[in-house]
């Protein structure tokens, strides 16, 4: 739970340092991040959809850590919302950061049980269009 500051200013140089002082190649950076892709073009998911399977920071000292080293203040501000344009946008801002893979966590949003499900689906389409782009 890491924004793009906290893993380009923190995270990444301090493992790659460690392991370059350790004699071993760059090691993989893996962020986990939320996404939601907007139901139409002009619409905008919010960032901050309920989750219960998703850790609360202030209960958690290590995440809270993390946020302290960014700019988020919460899981919503990690969260890759929008369309295809911005969820891409995000994504390559985790990459410029340091991050070399994305553990994408699909956030399905809507009312009905349908809905969700579109949700899902569209959301896991844009996604796999974008990873050809980000290769």
């Amino acid at each position: 739970m890491a924004d793009e500051r906290a893993i380009g200013d923190h995270i990444a140089p301090k493992i790659t340092k460690a392991a370059e002082n350790a004699g071993r190649k760059a090691p993989r950076i893996v962020a986990g991040i939320r996404s939601v892709c907007a139901p139409t073009p002009r619409s905008t998911p919010p960032r901050h959809a309920p989750t219960a399977s998703w850790p609360r920071p202030r209960r958690h000292r290590n995440y809270q850590r993390l946020l302290d080293r960014g700019d988020a203040r919460d899981v919503g501000d990690l969260t890759a919302a929008g369309d295809a344009d911005a969820i891409l946008a995000r994504f390559r801002s985790f990459a410029d950061a340091g991050v070399t893979d994305l553990s994408v966590r699909l956030l399905p949003i809507g009312e009905t049980r349908d809905e969700l499900i579109a949700s899902k689906y569209r959301t896991r389409e844009v996604i796999s269009q974008l990873a050809a782009e980000l290769r």
